[in-house]
C-alpha cells in the first residue's frame, strides 16, 4: 500500500511539474525548424571532404566520378543500425550497382575506433566514414539512421530517416 502511495505521489509531481512548463513538449511537424545545414534540393558543396576508416582524406566529388549517387547512412554500431544496414547490404548493394553506399560512424570518435567497430560489426566489405569530428554530422544534420542520398550533380535527393527502405528505393530507382 505504502508502495501504491509513493508512485501515486510520484506521478503527480511529474504532472505537475510538465504542466507548469510553457513549452509545447510535443509539437507538430510542421512547428519543427529545419536545422540541417543542406536540404532536399539543395546542392552539396564541391569541396565536401571526409576521412574514411582507412585514413584515407577524399572529395565527395570524387567518389561520383564512378557512380550514379552515393548513399551515406549514418549508423551507431547498434542493433537498428545493423538491421538497416544488412537490408541495404542485402536489397540494395547488388541491385543498384552504379550507386556508391557509405556507412557513415558519427559516434566512436576516432578513426581507430570507428575501424574497430566496423570490424567488429563485420561492415570491413564496406567503406565507412570515420566522422570523428562531426563535419558530416553536422552538414547533414545526420543522427542515427539517416540516410542521404546525393546525386552525380551534387544534389541531395533524400535526407531523412531510414525506414525499411521504401523511400531509399523509390529515389534509386529514379536515377
Amino acid at each position: 500500500m505504502f508502495t501504491n502511495i509513493k508512485s501515486i505521489a510520484l506521478l503527480l509531481i511529474c504532472l505537475t511539474t510538465i504542466s507548469g512548463c510553457q513549452e509545447d513538449l510535443l509539437p507538430s511537424n510542421d512547428q519543427l525548424p529545419n536545422t540541417a545545414h543542406v536540404q532536399v534540393g539543395d546542392t552539396v558543396d564541391s569541396d565536401l571532404s571526409f576521412t574514411t576508416s582507412e585514413n584515407s582524406e577524399e572529395l565527395l566529388v570524387n567518389r561520383l566520378q564512378n557512380h550514379d549517387a552515393v548513399v551515406l547512412y549514418f549508423t551507431m554500431w547498434c542493433p537498428v543500425c545493423d538491421s538497416h544496414m544488412s537490408h541495404i547490404r542485402s536489397h540494395f548493394v547488388s541491385q543498384y550497382t552504379h550507386v556508391d553506399f557509405i556507412f557513415v560512424d558519427y559516434v566512436s570518435g576516432s578513426i581507430t575506433s570507428s575501424q574497430a567497430a566496423q570490424t567488429a560489426s563485420g561492415y570491413r566489405d564496406f567503406d565507412v566514414i570515420a566522422d570523428y569530428d562531426d563535419g558530416l554530422q553536422h552538414y547533414f544534420s545526420g543522427t542515427m539512421a539517416s540516410t542521404i542520398v546525393i546525386d552525380k550533380n551534387m544534389i541531395i535527393l533524400m535526407n531523412e530517416e531510414f525506414k525499411a527502405g521504401s523511400q531509399l528505393e523509390a529515389v534509386l530507382e529514379g536515377l
